[in-house]
């Protein structure tokens, strides 16, 4: 069974990271594009949210599903087919670990642009991961979170 305090920590994290890519979308794109810190600093802040929500993705896989595997993907894919999230959240989400893996391990060349959009867009699938995993939570074992 999943660790109620890995699972605690990891949702307050994300509700952080996301409430700290969601002050960023106020920069107008021009200023972003031109400010090399600002562009490093969402790519960190996107590095973290996803980390988290890989995080305990592998977490709960591995603890309530049986998953034995060490990729974050199939964790994700784990939890939707255990209806602890909705298939789109984790279709989603997915997606977010291939930019995260870009970003991080730079297997591509990172378009700022693109940054900026999902920047603009994309955020929120940390707020509906987290909710879907609160709410198992909750419906799994009587959890006060």
């Amino acid at each position: 069974m999943a660790d109620e305090r890995v699972v605690a920590t990891k949702l307050e994290q994300i509700e952080q990271y996301h409430g700290e890519l969601t002050a960023k979308q106020r920069l107008p794109q021009e200023k972003f594009l031109a400010d090399t810190t600002e562009q490093r600093a969402v790519e960190r802040m996107f590095e973290n949210a996803i980390q988290a929500c890989a995080d305990l993705a592998q977490h709960i896989a591995t603890q309530d599903f049986e998953y034995d595997g060490g990729a974050s993907k199939e964790a994700i894919r784990t939890l939707a087919r255990s209806d602890v999230v909705a298939e789109a959240t984790a279709d989603k989400l997915v997606a977010a670990v291939g930019f995260r893996n870009v970003l991080a391990h730079e297997y591509g060349t990172v378009e700022y642009e693109q940054v900026y959009e999902l920047l603009q867009t994309e955020l929120d699938v940390y707020d509906d991961f987290g909710r879907q995993v609160a709410q198992w939570v909750r419906d799994e074992g009587g959890s006060d979170m």
